[in-house]
């Protein structure tokens, strides 16, 4: 296998510990923070618990039109910090903090801010549209009433937890189990806004996520100037002056692209993964807004970067004011890099950085697909003497076009897998038992969203029994036939057994003209005997019934025909050269019977061999009695011949 798994906990570190955040921008999110203000904190760890908060705003991206955060505190009674539009940038959310966020230290009971922030905000304050959170921070587990929390869960509202108690105190309060970070330490809460930011408001599933600097429909651009130039929106360091618009947080699918292009002409779109070209394909551009639709879908991993190449002049219009949280400061630049291939390195992180640069381009990820197995479930049976390499089974994969994938072993020394043609072939000889064997394989994949994919196989082998492969079978022998002659080779096969031994069984009729032996290279043969006598007029046939011997036994006979050498065979005349015979013979008497039948009666009827001549008649004059008297006049010269000289 190219790939193997080990772990899980692998893959979800880097959906998550090294993605660069910004998640929320782009996204309409309402949030209300619940944080701790009870005895059971002290200074210091309300200080961490600060820290969290404004660390969190820097993962959510603080905006008018993306995230809005609200602060309540709590401890046995609610305390109201700041309201959803209160502060729009990360350093207000500081100075907020500092000022509204107050350590009182009373008891710990979450309900008084659960109803606050039900009640006051997220039941009438959200915006349209947006996806309303409450985040509770706490050390406490208490809650004297429910009643606000099933309101917001059933109004769906989610709910997510970060506490120093173990996650498992919170599960049926979530909206989901993975909306809990339990467990932890203040200390490590105040560094977790990134794990927290990216497992509950931002999931490693792409869903449906935009990237962009400000929609390509209506910006304004001027055109670029430079051409075989490359293009590669590195992720942005986040920080008070930026929020990298362009970092990819998730894994999925690149779907579509819009952009604005100042100039006509054609670029490279291009994947980058850690600085090696993962994806690329040539679109055309006309001057003006427009849009392109990966069909398949391009896969993307967490921390991908995107980019573009021209040989030509850029076409994709750059904006022509760039200011704001959001205006890159890292975008890569090379006017020489020229044409690559897939798979080939560049070293991006030494290119030359655009300064407060943005482009009029932006890619829509979702939800990548599934991996999917077809084929390979059904039971396969197969021969344990199969020849190496053969062909057993089929399971083939369907995923997203340059997806990333992990593969399991398919636990067998005598199988493999072909992951491109998704084959699965004999890799080594199969041990030969004599019984049905099965083989239990199981294959696994992941993608990088963690999205998995299995199938089993289960390969059964048959059992071949013993064949006798050219049996029964017959063949003829003169009855002149006298010395010694091998009549047939047994052909027996028996992939279980080391030896296979054939011996005679019977002969219908008895008689000693024949037998079974050894032949060559371990093999045995029917054989006539030196001196035999055969007679067809006695026994025209012979059956020989031989038994084989492996790992089971097997009977077959041989018929042996015997042919009569005595009776030399009559020639025969064939039938078309007899009809003609007959034909000519025939025609020829015809014609002697005829010639001798005149001369007979032309001797009959003339006096002395007088032949006059013939006297012609007038038709006119002759009477209707003449030919009555000639018809009478012939008859009585037959007579009297017939009396002269018998019979003809």
């Amino acid at each position: 296998m190219v790939g193997h798994y080990s772990s899980i906990s692998v893959i979800i570190s880097l959906l998550i510990a090294t993605s660069y955040g910004s998640c929320g921008i782009h996204q309409m999110l309402d949030v209300v923070v619940l944080y701790d203000t009870s005895s059971s904190l002290t200074s210091t760890d309300f200080g961490y618990q600060r820290d969290f908060i404004y660390y969190l705003g820097y993962d959510l991206y603080l905006h008018a039109d993306h995230t809005n955060i609200a602060g309540i505190g709590v401890d046995n009674s609610s305390h109201f910090g700041w309201g959803l539009r209160d502060y729009f940038t990360t350093t207000d959310l500081w100075y907020g903090l500092l000022s509204n966020a107050n350590h009182t230290g009373g008891g710990s009971d979450l309900s008084p801010g659960m109803d606050m922030a039900w009640n006051n905000i997220l039941s009438s304050n959200g915006r349209s549209g947006s996806t309303r959170w409450l985040l509770v921070v706490t050390s406490t587990t208490f809650m004297s009433s429910t009643t606000s929390l099933d309101a917001m869960k059933a109004a769906g509202v989610k709910v997510g937890f970060v506490s120093t108690q173990p996650a498992t105190s919170y599960t049926s309060l979530a909206s989901d189990s993975r909306y809990v970070l339990g467990g932890a330490t203040w200390s490590s809460i105040q560094t977790s806004a990134p794990t927290v930011a990216f497992s509950m408001f931002c999931p490693p599933y792409c869903e449906s996520f935009v990237f962009y600097y400000d929609l390509p429909s209506s910006m304004s651009v001027t055109a670029d100037t430079n051409s075989n130039v490359g293009y590669y929106l590195m992720q942005e360091a986040i920080g008070a002056s930026a929020v990298g618009p362009y970092n990819i947080h998730c894994c999925g699918a690149l779907a579509s692209l819009e952009y604005k292009a100042a100039t006509s002409g054609s670029f490279v779109l291009q994947v980058w993964r850690a600085e090696y070209l993962a994806y690329q394909t040539t679109i055309t551009a006309s001057v003006g807004y427009q849009s392109y639709t990966f069909s398949p879908k391009v896969a993307i991993a967490v921390n991908d970067v995107l980019g573009w190449y021209s040989a030509g002049v850029n076409p994709i219009g750059i904006a022509a004011n760039c200011s704001g949280e959001l205006c890159q400061k890292e975008i890569r630049r090379v006017t020489d890099m020229g044409s690559l291939a897939v798979g080939d390195y560049y070293g991006w992180s030494s290119a030359y950085a655009m300064p407060d640069t943005a482009f009029a381009i932006k890619f829509t990820m979702v939800n990548g697909t599934v991996p999917t197995f077809s084929g390979g479930d059904a039971p396969v049976s197969i021969s344990e003497s199969l020849t190496v390499g053969s062909s057993v089974a089929v399971a083939s994969l369907t995923d997203d076009l340059g997806e990333s994938l992990m593969w399991s072993d398919l636990g067998s020394p005598y199988f493999e897998y072909n992951q491109t043609t998704g084959l699965i072939s004999l890799m080594t000889t199969l041990p030969v038992t004599g019984v049905a064997t099965p083989y239990f394989l199981s294959l696994s994949v992941f993608d990088s969203c963690l999205n998995t994919a299995s199938v089993a196989i289960n390969i059964t082998t048959v059992v071949v029994p013993l064949a006798i492969n050219n049996l029964p079978t017959e063949v003829e022998l003169g009855d002149d036939t006298s010395s010694e002659t091998l009549l047939i080779v047994i052909n027996a096969t028996d992939p279980a057994a080391d030896s296979i031994s054939c011996m005679l069984t019977s002969i219908l009729p008895e008689t000693t003209n024949f037998r079974v032996d050894d032949y060559l290279n371990g093999t045995a043969g029917v054989f006539l005997n030196a001196d035999a006598e055969l007679d067809f007029k006695t026994t025209e046939e012979y059956k020989i019934f031989v038994t084989c011997t492996g790992t089971s036994s097997m009977e077959s006979f041989l018929t042996v025909r015997i042919l009569d050498k005595s009776v030399t065979t009559p020639y025969t005349v064939p039938a078309w050269a007899a009809g003609a015979i007959v034909v000519s013979v025939g025609s020829v008497g015809v014609v002697l019977a005829m010639v001798c039948f005149l001369i007979v009666v032309i001797l009959a009827t003339t006096d002395e061999a007088e032949v006059l001549p013939p006297i012609e008649e007038d038709e006119n004059a002759k009477k209707p009695v003449d030919d009555a008297a000639q018809m009478y006049k012939k008859v009585d010269k037959k007579e009297t011949y017939r009396e002269g000289f018998g019979e003809f």
